[in-house]
């Protein structure tokens, strides 16, 4: 990618999510044959926190237009809209629904993320009895 960030900040997101060299949960969810996993709630809530798709996609080092595109995927797994324009089209805002969908997202995530770190230490105690 032309112009990749490598000054990224720190993820929105909890770290054990998106993190793939560590222990922890990093989820995949499916509707309607639509893609929504980790990178893209990032982004889904980088945008509800700037109020701008642009600004959200710097931050992640990812062009204004592959982000409009990421979201898309998103939006087009739900029949109602996630994100609205504000008026003059002067940013974006996460509707009602985008909200909620957030929110159960970062449930999921946290439930998921204490059940694996349940299992990685029973599995550990089981490595030290050998």
């Amino acid at each position: 990618m032309k112009n990749r960030s490598t000054n990224l900040k720190n993820s929105s997101l909890p770290p054990r999510l998106v993190n793939e060299n560590e222990n922890g949960v990093r989820i995949k969810v499916y509707i309607k044959g639509h893609m929504i996993g980790a990178g893209k709630m990032e982004l889904f809530n980088l945008v509800a926190n700037r109020g701008s798709i642009r600004s959200a996609a710097k931050e992640m080092g990812m062009s204004t237009r592959r982000a409009t595109l990421l979201l898309k995927t998103i939006e087009e797994a739900f029949p109602t809209p996630i994100l609205e324009k504000k008026l003059g089209n002067k940013g974006t805002h996460i509707t009602s629904f985008g909200k909620e969908l957030l929110k159960k997202y970062l449930n999921l995530c946290d439930h998921l993320s204490k059940e694996s770190q349940e299992f990685i230490n029973w599995a550990a105690s089981k490595q030290t009895l050998r």
